[in-house]
């Protein structure tokens, strides 16, 4: 995808800026902003990165300073990072998933959305979407080559994590040969791609252990054998004093099991609201099949927020996937 004029026109024509990314950020929103944030500001911009949740702890590494990133929960009067400012939003899919953010964002001059999400458009709202990206650290690279910022090691690495983690790892299908031409890039600019690893992946603290002991002891199968799912509990949280984001990204487990086409991983927001994380392989769709309750994503990663107790979200998206992937022709 070429990026368009006007797009990069309305980042030029800002000397203020806040960049944010969804609730519950992951390494293609956290990589994608810091590595924008770091290029802006050396065309001497004013940049604030400001998001609805906290940096999740094994992505804390990439940060230059514990403040790099704040969290809008956490600050005193957020409003005047907006005010006068161009908002930049990377990586939401949707905008309900910016969470206390969004009525912020709306204070600003102006909204760009940086994604590769397949989403509806807002009136009002400027976009850079390519849904044939394989990370919006794709994305975010063209736009850093075309305000012709070079590509340093600080602003490399975290365009490495944004990619590495979008595409488990360089394994999904989006992954391309374009994609291994852009990491040769950024490992020619210095990115270490074993300390990236280690950082990751390797530093499991004892709570995420005890915490996926648990969540590993609830999975459950189909009769067909092609849906898996598992669950967390608030029960289980407060068992070990743990934050909901302790026990997140790990729906993967579910597509770790032989034959298994579509894994839920369901997460007790509350008595009556139920994360659901999506993940599929195949010919099957993901954010299409749970678009009917307001879902989204990618053909293989997906997520939906349902207004339903945990037992009936999980009934009601298992019972559908069942049907579609093991009805009898």
């Amino acid at each position: 995808m070429h990026i368009g004029s006007q797009e990069v026109d309305f980042l030029r024509s800002g000397r203020k800026f806040v960049l944010t990314t969804h609730v519950s950020s992951d390494g293609d929103g956290v990589g994608s902003q810091l590595a924008l944030a770091r290029g802006l500001r050396q065309l001497g911009c004013d940049v604030a990165i400001i998001n609805p949740t906290p940096v999740p702890e094994n992505l804390r590494f990439l940060l230059k300073r514990a403040s790099e990133i704040q969290s809008v929960r956490e600050m005193e009067s957020p409003e005047r990072y907006f005010t006068g400012a161009l908002t930049v939003v990377l990586d939401i899919g949707a905008f309900e998933r910016l969470g206390d953010v969004l009525p912020l964002a709306r204070l600003s001059e102006g909204i760009l959305v940086v994604d590769h999400h397949r989403m509806d458009r807002t009136s009002g709202v400027h976009y850079l979407l390519d849904t044939q990206a394989c990370a919006t650290g794709e994305v975010t690279t063209r736009i850093l080559k075309e305000l012709s910022i070079p590509l340093t090691l600080d602003i490399a690495e975290p365009l490495y994590v944004a990619i590495h983690t979008d595409t488990g790892g360089f394994r999904y299908p989006g992954t391309t040969p374009e994609t291994h031409r852009l990491i040769a890039k950024l490992l020619e600019a210095g990115v270490d791609p074993q300390k990236v690893y280690t950082e990751l992946f390797e530093r499991l603290t004892p709570l995420r252990l005890w915490l996926t002991s648990e969540v590993l002891s609830t999975v459950r199968i189909s009769p067909g054998g092609k849906v898996a799912w598992l669950q967390i509990r608030q029960a289980v949280l407060q068992k070990y004093g743990a934050r909901m984001e302790d026990a997140d990204d790990m729906v993967n487990f579910t597509l770790e099991l032989d034959g298994v086409l579509a894994g839920f991983y369901f997460k007790e927001l509350g008595a009556g609201v139920t994360k659901v994380s999506c993940r599929s392989r195949g010919d099957f769709a993901i954010d299409k099949f749970v678009s009917p309750w307001g879902g989204g994503g990618h053909q293989h990663a997906a997520g939906v927020k349902l207004n339903l107790p945990i037992e009936e979200a999980t009934k009601m998206l298992v019972s559908a996937a069942a049907e579609a992937l093991e009805k009898k022709p």
